[in-house]
């Protein structure tokens, strides 16, 4: 089951500057903000890596790299990780340079391969990332956080943000001595779920311990109401 919070942001009266007077209707209303925000936790997450090698010719480069994500490959199957999560970008290549006495010399050719694993387990990042060190890969890049499901957690949130504005309606209206009456107007324009992204550097043989961070979505509801005395 997922773990989430919810926040109701209350507020006393807003003006909502998306109403101009021509959209007002005639009658007595009342204009509100409904915003809600959930905090969820994160079911998925995308690690994004290089696999490098730099050797004397293209074919030595190449027959590295290739090494290495075999050598995932295997870990991956003998850990219970699925192989056909990771994908795998076209080798790059290009030669290699280093600067000796301000006299650049070339090196050999360095190979580069961009990977991604889609982890479904947010709990096994730091097992996952145990793998890659020991497959000889040290640049680990963006590890992004994100949810299967995003679009029912916006619904969620979006329903919450319309009983807000509901109620703040409501108590506004008992406020002034007047009944709520229908809706007359609503705007609402979505808002993204934004993943939680974290950047690793290069490991140097050391792990660290990741705690994967809550995700937050908002959503926000205005809404214009006639009243009835």
């Amino acid at each position: 089951m997922k773990i989430f919070n919810v926040l109701l942001v209350s507020c006393l009266f807003v003006a909502t500057p998306w109403v101009s007077a021509s959209n007002l209707p005639e009658k007595a209303h009342v204009s509100v903000l409904g915003i809600a925000k959930i905090q969820v936790k994160p079911d998925t997450v995308k690690i994004e890596f290089q696999s490098i090698a730099v050797e004397n010719d293209s074919d030595d480069a190449k027959r590295e790299v290739d090494k290495q994500v075999q050598q995932i490959l295997s870990k991956l199957q003998k850990g219970g990780f699925d192989q056909a999560l990771l994908k795998r970008a076209d080798i790059q290549m290009r030669p290699e340079y280093e600067y000796i006495e301000k006299k650049r010399t070339p090196v050999g050719v360095k190979a580069t391969r961009n990977l991604s694993y889609q982890l479904g387990d947010v709990t096994k990042v730091n097992e996952f990332l145990q793998i890659l060190v020991k497959s000889d890969i040290s640049n680990i890049g963006q590890i992004n956080y994100a949810l299967k499901e995003p679009v029912q957690w916006q619904l969620k949130a979006r329903d919450l943000a319309v009983k807000d504005s509901i109620n703040k309606a409501k108590g506004l209206a008992k406020s002034y001595q007047a009944a709520l009456g229908d809706v007359y107007s609503i705007n609402y324009q979505t808002n993204n779920a934004q993943p939680v992204l974290m950047r690793m550097v290069e490991s140097d043989q050391m792990v660290p311990s990741y705690q994967n961070n809550e995700i937050t979505i908002t959503e926000q509801v205005n809404a214009v109401f006639l009243l009835n005395h």
